[in-house]
């Protein structure tokens, strides 16, 4: 047997790897992504799913209604079951698939010190996403080394991370769940107070076609009406800028002259009806800021005075979806991908090889880990291979001689696991 590793970078100092353990617990670790105006966490109403896997369940969390382009909160708490109690000390992966198979958020170096996984999140376009979690427990041994009481995961019965003599171990190993979530398209209904008291309008934001791609034109809707009547507001004059970063498309907003009433002399989008619209062919994807800023005029109905709002939106390349995740690639011969701690952790999870074949091992994760040789069904290491700890980016080189079957886990990660197949 053979092995030969690549940029050999060693840094087994177990002491690094277990900090985070003894960290207090954070009820709320979240993350924004898709920057996009502020969200109103007191009216968001969010609706629960369980799934249980042998005694393990997470709870996962979203809001009822979810609007493509809008940032919203996206939960998950792991606990045992049977005694309905938060698992502590969990490493977690965590995954957006969007409805083309497109990696719209994923990380695999999560860690969740109470049970709680809790992001904020943006959809960039309507239809039905897939939410995968995967959630390790961390055992007694951690790269061989034992890991301290307080570290290992425990039904959190007692409420509190210090009492941890009083809560049961559970080391579950690894569960995999998956969630569907349905987004609605980027159209918004937002209700604004207007400039003059007593006054609100409703504005509606549509678009055609729903998904914006590059080089097709697009056509951005906005209708307004009265809020108190639910009718068209008629004689609305509006100006709209459409901006992505420090760049702005061009837009009719403009100076105005001097004027005995605040409205835009220089021109504007009018409804007569409530309704404006505008088309643009957009050159780069992204996601851009829609402001509109409406007036009323003297004679509108109702006379509302001023009032403002913003809209996102999201503009796909013109290929018709994003760069497809790593299921699209080719299957690299003779190559096991660490992808970490998303199921199935090595891919493929189990390899066939010829006695006295290369094995090569490519962590194309962002986190640490290992290929390390087991005794079958266990967790003991047998000493017939080890890569140590691999960097991002590493790869291990294997050549197993003899036939037979081989087990093998990520010591840091002892819930990540794997078989090679010598014939």
């Amino acid at each position: 047997m053979n092995t030969t590793r690549f940029m050999g970078i060693t840094t087994t100092i177990l002491s690094i790897a277990l900090v985070a353990l003894f960290v207090q617990p954070s009820l709320d670790f979240t993350q924004d992504v898709f920057a996009e105006p502020k969200m109103k966490n007191d009216s968001v109403k969010l609706t629960s799913q369980i799934q249980t896997q042998d005694n393990v369940s997470i709870e996962f969390s979203v809001p009822e209604t979810i609007m493509a382009g809008t940032l919203v909160p996206v939960n998950a708490r792991v606990h045992d079951s049977e005694r309905n109690a938060n698992l502590s000390h969990t490493d977690w992966s965590y995954a957006i698939i969007g409805p083309n198979g497109e990696i719209v958020h994923r990380t695999t170096t999560l860690h969740g010190h109470f049970g709680i996984m809790n992001f904020k999140d943006s959809f960039p376009e309507a239809g039905t996403y897939t939410i995968k979690y995967t959630v390790l427990s961390s055992g007694p041994f951690m790269l061989g080394s034992p890991v301290p009481e307080l570290g290992q995961t425990r039904a959190v019965v007692s409420g509190d991370l210090l009492k941890f003599t009083e809560d049961p171990t559970n080391n579950f190993g690894s569960r995999s769940f998956e969630f569907s979530v349905n987004v609605g398209n980027q159209g918004k209904t937002v209700m604004l107070q207007g400039s003059e008291p007593d006054t609100e309008i409703q504005v509606k934001f549509t678009t055609q076609p729903e998904r914006i791609v590059v080089g097709q034109p697009t056509t951005l809707l906005l209708d307004v009406n009265d809020a108190k009547t639910g009718e068209d507001a008629t004689h609305v004059d509006g100006q709209i800028n459409i901006s992505r970063g420090f760049y702005h498309y061009p837009s009719t907003s403009g100076d105005q002259p001097n004027a005995p009433i605040p409205i835009p002399l220089h021109g504007a989008y009018h409804g007569h009806r409530g309704a404006l619209s505008t088309t643009h062919t957009f050159s780069q994807a992204g996601t851009y800021l829609i402001t509109a800023d409406l007036n009323a005029i003297p004679y509108s109905n109702p006379l509302f005075g001023q009032a403002s709002t913003r809209f996102v939106i999201q503009v796909f390349d013109n290929e018709g979806t994003v760069e497809v995740m790593q299921q699209m690639e080719t299957v690299k011969e003779n190559t096991v991908d660490i992808v970490g701690l998303e199921s199935p952790f090595y891919v493929p999870n189990t390899i066939s090889a010829t006695a006295g074949q290369t094995i090569t091992f490519d962590n194309v994760d962002g986190n640490q880990h290992t290929v390390t040789s087991v005794k079958s069904g266990t967790l003991e290491h047998d000493g017939k291979f080890d890569s140590s700890l691999m960097q991002p980016g590493e790869k291990f080189e294997l050549v197993l001689n003899e036939r037979g079957n081989y087990d093998y886990f990520c010591a840091l990660h002892t819930g990540m696991q794997g078989t090679i197949i010598v014939s």
